[in-house]
């Protein structure tokens, strides 16, 4: 069995951070607010998608990709559907490249797992602008989860550590000429 080096074991656990983020907090509730769904955990919120008051503290990806998959196909809106489909597409593209920047790390191919990780971060930047865009955070109900931030930091730790191994396998053939 092949040894797992340093930067691979970054990547494989970058990739997994990656995967635990889409259930963390992506944007997160304020002041009063915040506190008006902390005295009312129970009451639901949003109907449509089944969320308590306790859910929407804290909203994660998948969160709001649930959200927006359900105002996909049952708003009158054109605008509301047409953000939404970018939505989805931009979480399920970003799903997508955690996954497979996992799998071309797996499979030691750094070149792939810097082409997905670029991806990934673009994907997760054109999330955070269009969040910021609309007007949804920082407004006087929610501003910045972990996971705003998230995903631009993974995608720095894993192409440094990618370039890394690339480095190392270029010493490695040179040393064995």
């Amino acid at each position: 069995m092949k040894k797992f080096s340093v930067p691979k074991i970054v990547i494989l656990v970058a990739c997994v951070m990656g995967v635990i983020g889409l259930f963390l907090p992506y944007t997160k509730s304020i002041g009063e607010y915040r506190d008006n769904l902390k005295s009312n955990p129970d009451t639901i919120v949003a109907k449509e998608v089944n969320f308590k008051a306790s859910d929407v503290m804290d909203i994660s990806i998948m969160e709001y990709f649930k959200m927006y998959k359900y105002e996909m196909s049952h708003s009158s809106d054109e605008w509301t559907k047409g953000t939404s489909t970018v939505n989805v597409v931009i979480t399920i593209a970003l799903i997508a490249f955690i996954i497979l920047t996992l799998v071309f790390a797996l499979l030691n191919k750094p070149i792939l797992t810097i082409i997905f990780t670029v991806l990934m971060g673009i994907s997760s930047g054109l999330m955070n602008y269009d969040i910021v865009d609309r007007g949804v955070i920082p407004s006087s109900t929610y501003t910045y989860g972990l996971t705003y931030y998230l995903y631009i930091a993974l995608a720095i730790v894993i192409l440094v550590s990618s370039i890394l191994i690339i480095i190392k396998n270029k010493k490695t053939k040179k040393n064995a000429k």
